[in-house]
């Protein structure tokens, strides 16, 4: 399992986890402070900034490790809806709050470090228990927009990474330019954009407005790619190694950093 969706919502198995382990830190952070009262005596938790404090922890290390590209693009680090968090950053920003904590408040630091770390549990747990989807690359041809027919398995040495997509996705919308860049940028890995569902009018109509080439577009009309590649929603990327093995995946909009890494992950050369 890739990701989880609830109703019309769609979640990256990672962000899922997140999620799980936020609703675990508020649900065990109010009990334990409702416990206290119950007693006597006031315990109160910071639950709100131990969120708050993992994800700037997490944001920060993150357009760190990748400062060349968002030095580019200052603006794009507060894009936080498109991913990119390091979670060796966010326990350094709880580890800070706790350690303040614990000097000021002792009673407090203790009890905050043992919620965190139940929440911290649940998170893992759910990754845990979704494991890696076996993901194999059909052996069959896709029409291409423009030239012949693309065969995702004849791999030749080279990464491949494989966006599914629709023109009526927003976030495929906003993706795609960067990804047509970056894919221009280097050769040496394949990029295809398998569009789900739609006829080639549409497509050619969407490329056009935006200002596209129809370089990398494949098309695949029953949308089967979704259901062999285990997606849920769009849009959905794929990174795949010389051998046609999964090395990453991620679900929803993803920033030029995420695809970076993503390429890397996959032994692209990018540096």
């Amino acid at each position: 399992m890739s990701a989880v969706q609830i109703g019309p919502l769609v979640f990256d198995i990672a962000r899922f986890a997140a999620i799980v382990a936020a609703g675990v830190l508020v649900a065990l952070g109010g009990l334990v402070e409702w416990l206290a009262r119950r007693q006597g005596r006031p315990l109160p938790l910071p639950v709100g900034g131990a969120m708050l404090a993992w994800v700037l922890g997490a944001r920060i290390l993150h357009v760190y490790e990748n400062r060349a590209v968002f030095a580019g693009e200052p603006l794009s680090a507060l894009a936080l809806w498109q991913g990119g968090f390091s979670v060796l950053g966010g326990f350094a920003g709880l580890g800070v709050l706790v350690l303040a904590l614990l000097i000021r408040r002792p009673a407090s630091g203790m009890a905050l470090a043992g919620v965190l770390t139940l929440a911290a549990g649940a998170g893992l747990s759910v990754l845990a228990f979704a494991g890696a989807p076996a993901v194999t690359l059909p052996a069959r041809a896709f029409a291409a927009l423009e030239g012949p027919p693309v065969l995702l398995t004849r791999r030749e040495g080279r990464p491949l990474v494989v966006n599914l997509w629709a023109s009526w996705c927003p976030p495929c919308r906003r993706e795609m330019p960067m990804m047509m860049a970056l894919a221009a940028a280097h050769p040496g890995i394949d990029v295809v954009f398998a569009n789900q569902g739609e006829d080639r009018g549409t497509i050619e109509d969407f490329l056009d407005l935006q200002g596209l080439d129809g370089t990398g577009i494949v098309l695949d009309p029953d949308s089967a790619l979704m259901r062999e590649l285990g997606a849920v929603g769009l849009p959905t990327t794929l990174f795949f190694d010389a051998e046609g093995r999964v090395s990453a995946r991620a679900t929803g909009e993803v920033s030029r950093a995420a695809m970076l890494s993503g390429m890397r992950a996959a032994g692209g050369d990018v540096e």
